[in-house]
Order: structure tokens, then sequence, then C-alpha cells
């Protein structure tokens, strides 16, 4: 396993659809897939494949079926991580949203192959990949990650939760985006794990720059799910959004809209 992969894509693959956090929605994750394959895309999961949705050993099986035809792969989410030491069996915290996942493994007919074939999937899997001058990671970006395939402990925890300061007010700590305004000019990153939109796309550009791309919308919330068109040397196409409508989950416009121009900028939900 390496920390940090450069993706080198399949020889039929015309471009990359970056996936956000799918959180269970197996039919939401499926129609990603099926957008991917019909634009010859190789599918790119940005983690959190797990916990909150109505179908995660669906998820994880869709998942496992993309690595073994080589189609697609994700790259570690800290809601994945959570469920991996889990299944190792060291001491976790199961809340709510990790023992249905757990109950639906546990309840599905495949439900060994699926334990066993997550477990080694995860182990296998990146904290963050390259494609160009694009970097996508599950929770947040050092400019250290680019300097070694090999991660220390520390940028581990920052790929897979991101920046955090006490003081919110609440039980979970306030995401912070200091590290986004050290993204280097001509650098995309690309995350998941933060949804601050449902409807957008957001960007964050700094003063040097660098861009980062949110593309949590929120399906862990029973919102949508954001995707990213990439070309195959990493530039951004564009965004859409995948989300239930009267008919099953529906392909919508997801405009990529600077943040600076969005009110509020909270967790939606």
């Amino acid at each position: 396993m390496v920390d940090r992969l450069a993706l080198a894509l399949p020889s039929w693959a015309e471009g990359v659809l970056v996936i956000g956090d799918v959180h269970g929605q197996f039919r939401l994750f499926q129609a990603a897939v099926d957008l991917a394959v019909a634009e010859r895309r190789y599918a790119l999961s940005l983690g959190d494949l797990v916990d909150r949705g109505p179908d995660n050993a669906g998820c994880v099986r869709l998942m496992l079926d993309l690595l073994e035809r080589k189609a697609g792969s994700f790259i570690r989410g800290n809601h994945d991580d959570k469920l991996h030491r889990t299944l190792k069996g060291n001491p976790t915290s199961v809340d709510s949203d990790l023992a249905v996942t757990l109950e639906q493994l546990d309840a599905a007919p495949d439900a060994k192959a699926l334990k066993r074939g997550f477990s080694s999937a995860y182990r296998a899997a990146p904290f963050a990949v390259t494609l160009g001058d694009s970097v996508m990671v599950h929770g947040a970006f050092a400019r250290a990650m680019l300097a070694s395939g090999t991660f220390h402990p520390k940028l581990k925890a920052l790929a897979l939760y991101g920046e955090t300061a006490s003081g919110g007010g609440g039980s979970k700590p306030v995401r912070t985006y200091r590290w986004a305004e050290k993204v280097r000019a001509g650098t995309t990153v690309v995350i998941g794990h933060h949804p601050i939109s449902d409807r957008e796309v957001l960007v964050r550009a700094n003063k040097l720059g660098g861009k980062v791309v949110h593309l949590d919308c929120g399906a862990g919330k029973g919102r949508g799910l954001g995707v990213l068109r990439l070309t195959g040397d990493g530039r951004i196409e564009d965004a859409m959004r995948i989300a239930y409508g009267g008919q099953g989950p529906e392909l919508e416009p997801a405009p990529l809209v600077s943040i600076d121009d969005v009110e509020g900028k909270e967790e939606i939900g």
C-alpha cells in the first residue's frame, strides 16, 4: 500500500469521474458508476462509502466490483477507517451510524466476502491520489503529501479528518481551512468530508492561485451526491449532482461557485 498514488488511467478511460461522499446511498452511487461507464471514465470515490444510508452493503459490493474490474477505486475516508478498525477487532466507539452499517453487512448473503473484501481493499487504498495538477483527498491536504509516498501519522490524520479547532460550542470540533491558504498556484485539491452545499459545488481560491473544490453535496444527510468530471490529465471539466427525483436518481448540473459568493457556508442539514 502507498499512501499517495499517482493515478495511471487504464487505456480505455477517456477521463475520470470523481465521486463525493457516498454514505450508504447505493442508488446514487450506482447512478454515478453508470454515468462513468457511459462516458468511459474511471470512477474515483473520495471515500466515506459507508454509514448513514440505506444500503451500505450494496455500496461496499459495488466498490469491490469496480476494483475487480479495474474500473474504479476509492480513497480512504474517516468512516471507512472506523469500519476497518472495527472489523479488525480494534476498540472503537460504535455509534448508531456504524451499528446500522454492521447490521446491514451481517444481514447480507455474502457478508463474509463483503467484510473480507472491504478490509483487504481498505488496506490497499491510498490516502491521496494525484492526476496532473489535481489532488484528491478525503479531508484535507498538506504540501508534504506530495513529497513522499509514505505519510507521517499526522498527515494520515489530516487526510482522514481534515483540520479542526475547538471552541464551536457544540459536541463536534469546528472544521477549519488554514491549510487551504497554502495550496500552491496551479494546484487544485478536491475534497469530500464536509457538506457545506447541496446544490452547488463550492470552490475556495487562495491568494497564491491554488484552489480547493468541495465535492460533498450531502448524500449522508439525504441530499445529493456530488460528481466532478476530470479530463485524463486532471483538468476540471464540470460538476454534477445526482439526487433522488420522482423516477429515482436524477443527474442535475451543479455549478462550480466561489465560496466567497455564497452566504452562510455552514454545514447543510
